[in-house]
Formats: structure tokens, sequence, C-alpha cells
């Protein structure tokens, strides 16, 4: 090899380092950031419960979704019965058209949905379930029903908490939807 081509050699190489070093520093630099931070859970509502909506399970036309109470009080909170709720379309006005029943309401056979309910007491951080249950059934020339908004009390007579289930409930044109009892679930 000649000196040149020595010389050229060790500059390439040099240049080439110096690229990579600036690109180690550069993705070290992404690498390396604070982490972003959680989002903050929202507080407590007034009545000291929350409820949230589980993912939707499809199956063969069969949806199931749970909703999960949750004591975020200081107190205990006790439920007996069925979770009252509204069904509001995208402009958070009520559906028409859509029974809510009491257990599967013939829906399909879910072991469980139609016990009966039992009292519930929640201490501060445990959470109750209760499910919904319907069929994504398009039958005739009638639109079908998409329900993005449910306003859930967790009894009655108790604030109604806004839940957007993901997706919506996609209740086709059976105009059905079955609610299970709360069951007790644990803590969070």
């Amino acid at each position: 090899m000649t000196r040149l081509t020595t010389t050229l050699d060790t500059a390439l190489r040099a240049v080439a380092g110096i690229i990579v070093a600036a690109v180690i520093w550069s993705v070290s630099e992404a690498v390396f950031d604070e982490p972003a931070p959680l989002p903050k859970r929202a507080a407590c509502p007034t009545g000291g419960v929350r409820v949230t909506a589980g993912p939707v399970n499809p199956a063969m036309g069969l949806r199931a979704m749970a909703l999960t109470l949750e004591n975020c009080g200081t107190r205990v909170y006790r439920v007996e019965g069925y979770p009252v709720l509204r069904l509001l379309d995208a402009d958070q006005q009520q559906v028409t058209g859509v029974s809510v029943v009491h257990g599967s309401g013939g829906i399909a056979t879910v072991t469980g949905f139609d016990d009966p309910p039992r009292p519930v007491s929640l201490e501060p951080g445990e959470t109750a379930s209760a499910g919904l249950l319907w069929r994504n059934t398009v039958a005739g020339t009638d639109g079908a029903t998409g329900v993005p908004y449910v306003s859930v009390q967790a009894k009655a007579g108790a604030l109604g908490l806004l839940v957007a289930p993901d997706g919506g409930l996609d209740l086709g044109t059976t105009g059905k939807l079955g609610v299970g009892p709360w069951r007790t679930g644990g803590s969070r």
C-alpha cells in the first residue's frame, strides 16, 4: 500500500468512527431520557366508587363484557342486585329500542349469569364486577344499534358514572342487553 492509501484509509476510519460515535450519542440520548410520567388515575368520584368497562369478548356473535366497581372511597360500600344502566349514543342521548334485562334474558346460557344477586360489601380498595351479555345479530333491514357510552349506577339512586367500552356495544338488531348481578372481585 502506498502512503496516500494508508492516509486515506486512516481518515475514512476516523470519519466513520465520528459518525458511529454521533449515532451512539444520539441513540443514548433517546434511550436515557426521563420516562414519560404515567397517566394520573382520575380522582375518586363523589360517591366513593368508580366503574370501568373491561374489553368486549366477541365470540361468534355472542358478546360479553365485565363492568368493574371499585371502592375508591374511605368507607365500606354496599351493593345488592344489578347495576342500573342507561345506554347512550354518540351525543350522550338515551338510546331507545333496547331492553336491559336482569340475567341472561335468554340471550345465551352462561354459568352463574342467572344466579340470584347477593349482598356485596366492599372495603376501600376492593372491587366487584357485573357482566353484560348480548348478541350482535342483524336481522332484517333495520339498522344495527351501536352504543358508544353507558351510564352506570352501582345501585338505584347512586351517581351515574359514564363508561366508554372499547369499540362500544354492537347490539345488532336484537334490542336486548343482559346484565348480571354484582359479584365480589378482590383488591386492586
